[in-house]
């Protein structure tokens, strides 16, 4: 698409069906993908880390899911299932945990 430059798209809750484009990786700039609350189905494609936060890119990777298998999706940052309860997931706490570990050394070493 042209849509190359997008940095947002949230369109959770507008009952949006089928599967997930593989296109999505085609959008570098992206920052911000909500999709949750839809009937999308399929693996997301891998997406950008850059500005990461718990709620860059949350979609219906969740358990109890409303189809046999929920969305695949291993860089969600957060995962929601078919009750709307949302979770952020295991590699969003582990980032958070070594950036700490990461800037601790960093100081210390600045002191050192």
């Amino acid at each position: 698409g042209n849509l190359l430059n997008l940095s947002s798209l949230m369109i959770s809750f507008n009952g949006i069906t089928g599967k997930i484009p593989d296109e999505l990786a085609d959008l570098s700039q992206l920052e911000i993908l909500h999709l949750h609350g839809n009937r999308l189905q399929g693996t997301m494609p891998r997406l950008t880390s850059k500005g990461q936060t718990k709620s860059s890119f949350i979609s219906d990777c969740g358990s109890p899911s409303e189809f046999d298998t929920p969305v695949d999706c291993p860089d969600c940052t957060m995962c929601c299932n078919s009750r709307q309860e949302c979770d952020v997931t295991e590699s969003q706490m582990d980032f958070g945990k070594w950036a700490s570990i990461i800037f601790g050394a960093v100081v210390l070493a600045l002191f050192l």
